[in-house]
């Protein structure tokens, strides 16, 4: 356990504020139970998620949806990071491109960049013609630190972890957990990956939530219990991403029938 510091307690009351009014079970459930975007969209009007939907419609193009999740996030992200004693602020607010880091690592590892790259307002300025140029980009932009991880091997996700390291205070007394942080959502990530394709990722989810929530309530006053509340906000995220574009294909799909 971290021990406590007064510092965070301003953080600690929103924080667990705003822990209380996540969607329930009952509410992904009802959600996943229904057939289109426009059903989910209101039901999701009635809960948490709805600062995360405005701005969608039943209509919204799937790649036009993540665009405008993604940039929800971000306030999201940069709202928790204001309630941050100074010294915590830029660690946290590196969190916010956690939603990119896929995408950069297929540009790293020299994928083809598909049009909604191109289209989007973060990635668009990195997405060169020649691959080879991509590191380059990168350093042009807020995603600098990066540019480490588009070398051989590629390892985005290194780069990213290793700058965010370099952002925690030297004295961080929470350093010990928030490596435990890491090494909890490394595993979940190994066990994603050595998943068959017809597994869901919904129990991998849960699992993950579970630890999450209890370095939340296990390091109270503390950045961990900042950094822990985002990655729950981070898998709240993912679901209902999954859950939007699935209806918005669905949808288009009908539509060009």
């Amino acid at each position: 356990m971290n021990r406590p510091d007064c510092a965070f307690a301003y953080s600690q009351v929103r924080l667990q504020a705003r822990l209380g009014t996540r969607p329930t079970a009952g509410d992904w459930q009802r959600m996943h139970a229904t057939r289109d975007l426009g059903a989910l969209l209101q039901l999701a009007d009635t809960s948490a998620l709805a600062t995360w939907t405005q701005g969608l419609t039943a209509r919204s193009p799937v790649h036009d949806a993540e665009q405008q999740l993604r940039r929800h996030w971000l306030a999201s992200v940069d709202e928790v990071a204001s309630w941050q004693p100074s010294g915590w602020r830029s660690a946290v607010e590196w969190l916010r491109w956690l939603p990119w880091l896929p995408a950069l690592e297929k540009l790293a590892r020299a994928g083809k960049s598909p049009d909604w790259m191109r289209s989007d307002p973060v990635l668009g300025p990195i997405v060169a013609e020649d691959p080879r140029q991509r590191a380059a980009s990168l350093k042009r932009t807020a995603f600098a630190p990066l540019a480490a991880g588009f070398g051989t091997p590629p390892d985005v996700a290194g780069a990213w972890l290793g700058h965010w390291r370099s952002l925690w205070p030297a004295d961080a007394g929470a350093a010990q957990e928030l490596e435990r942080l890491v090494r909890q959502v490394a595993a979940h990530r190994r066990e994603l990956a050595d998943a068959p394709e017809s597994a869901a990722s919904t129990g991998f989810r849960a699992r993950l939530d579970h630890r999450l929530l209890s370095a939340f309530r296990r390091n109270p006053l503390s950045p961990v219990a900042t950094v822990a509340f985002l990655g729950m906000a981070a898998l709240d995220l993912a679901s209902l991403r999954g859950a939007v574009a699935i209806r918005a294909l669905r949808s288009a799909s009908e539509d060009a029938a």
